[in-house]
This record gives structure tokens, sequence and C-alpha cells, in this order.
């Protein structure tokens, strides 16, 4: 006997309900995933400027590191007298400090000698006395020079150089050889002999420029060279000094006093919504000849 099937339910689709619960769900599904993706590319983003401008800071420190190093070179903590640009007296140290307030950036000044030296060939009994050398190689017409005894140091501007005579010119047109300036009255009773020292010196200045660029940068400015970014997109620079009883400051009273410099780049990353980022990257230096 043959049985006849029993109806089947007839099939029914999703209801309108039900569509708008599954894409509720699916928005708030993705809209999760979506939040967490951009929180986490935000971190990445700021743990990436982190880095970069913690490297751009180590650069400009290590490379005042190095100059820290040879600050002196050549003649050590003596004073070098002179004359400035404009011919006034002036005398220079190997560390010269450029504090103007605690809130405010700091500069420094570095004089050295690494570069060309060579020593008198005859006795230079004044500052007018003919600057006569071993040897003219890697000296030229602008270079500021230093003559040294190793008890007394002056500056002067070589504004020629001639190689057969091996002879350094210093005219006194030139602001630095004004001999109303300190080239004269600072100048050794006996002069300098032969076999002093004559060094030409790199005078080398740290500062923030915050005006020229479009982020902040801390510039290495030398003598006789364009102003050069030392590192860019830094929040500060500052310079502290270890004195030699153990204290710190970033204004020293006496250079002679100092035991090491310590230069420190300022780093900041700021995002909406979040703390700023601080941070700083430094190094405690001695001049090798302190």
């Amino acid at each position: 006997m043959n049985r006849i099937p029993a109806p089947r339910p007839a099939a029914r689709g999703f209801g309108l309900l039900e569509l708008l619960v599954a894409l509720l769900l699916v928005t708030v599904v993705l809209g999760g995933i979506m939040a967490a993706f951009f929180r986490s590319s935000s971190q990445t983003e700021q743990l990436t400027q982190v880095a970069d401008r913690r490297q751009a800071a180590r650069s400009g420190v290590q490379l005042i590191e190095r100059e820290i190093r040879t600050a002196g070179s050549g003649w050590g903590r003596i004073p070098v007298y002179g004359n400035d640009s404009a011919g006034n007296p002036d005398t220079l140290q190997a560390v010269v400090p450029g504090y103007t307030s605690p809130a405010a950036d700091d500069s420094l000044l570095l004089v050295g000698a690494w570069q060309t030296s060579t020593t008198i060939a005859s006795g230079m009994p004044s500052a007018s006395s003919v600057l006569k050398v071993q040897d003219v190689t890697g000296f030229g017409p602008g270079d500021l020079v230093l003559v040294t005894n190793g008890t007394s140091a002056n500056m002067m501007q070589c504004t020629n150089t001639n190689v057969s005579s091996e002879t350094l010119s210093h005219n006194p047109a030139s602001p630095y050889n004004n001999p109303g300036g300190l080239n004269s009255a600072t100048w050794p009773a006996s002069g300098y002999a032969p076999g002093s020292i004559v060094c030409k010196l790199t005078i080398a200045s740290y500062y923030m420029d915050r005006t020229s660029f479009r982020k902040p940068a801390l510039m290495r400015h030398e003598y006789m060279q364009a102003p050069q970014v030392a590192a860019y997109n830094v929040d500060g620079f500052r310079v502290r000094y270890e004195m030699q009883d153990g204290t710190w400051t970033r204004n020293p009273q006496d250079m002679l006093q100092v035991a090491k410099v310590c230069p420190i780049v300022l780093t900041r990353v700021s995002s909406p919504g979040r703390p700023a980022l601080v941070d700083s990257v430094w190094s405690a230096v001695q001049p090798r000849t302190f």
C-alpha cells in the first residue's frame, strides 16, 4: 500500500529583524577590529618618531662628543689672547659655555687645533714680527692661527702664505690682528722662541635654531663655514659641567675647575590625547687636554 509523503514545510529566509541584528553584530566586530588597528598604527607611528628623534639626537651628541675630546688640543687650558672680528680684545678658552637662563637653551663654543700644526722656525719677539714656520702646508688666508709655547697663547689671523719663505703673513689691517687689542698687550716678554707651536684653529659653536626650519634644529657653525644641521627635530639643547669637586652646573664660573662636559639633546614626541614622550640623549666627556 503506497503512503502519501508528509508535506515539507515551506522554505523561509531571514527576517528583517534578524538581518538588522546580524548587521549590528558585524558592525560592532569590524568597528572593534578597526579601532584596534588604528590604535596599534598610532602607537607604531609614535614609537617610530621616538626612535627617529633619539637617533637624530644621538648623532648630534656624538659629533659634539668628538670635538669636546679634542678641544684645547695644542695648548690645553691656557687662555688664548687675541681680538674678535671687530678688533676688540678677546680671550678664548678650549670650552666656552653659553648659558642664559634655566628655561632657555644653552650654546657651546669649542676651540681646538686638530687640523694643521707646525712650529716656529725663527724667533717671534713681538706680535708684529714675521711668523716664519717650518711648513705652511695646510694654512691659508683667513685662517685663525694660534701661537703657543706651553705657558702663553696668542691668536692672530693669517692673511697670506708664502711657500718659498715659509711665512704666514698677519697683516694688522685685519681686525683679528689689531695691534691695539690683546695681540700685543699679552705677548710674552721674551716672545715666542723657535720650536713654539703654531696651529690652525677650529672654532665651532653649537646652538638651537627654532626659526630657520620647519622643526627646531641643533646647529653647528664652524668659523668661515656655513652653518650645518647637527640634529633635526629635537626639543632643546642643554650643557652641564661636572666640577672637580663632584658638583654639577650649567653655568660654571671658572673653567679651570671643570672636569667633564655633558652635552644634552632633548627630544619630545606629542600625540593628541596622549602624554608627551620626553627623553634626552647625553654624554659626559672629558677633553683630553684637561
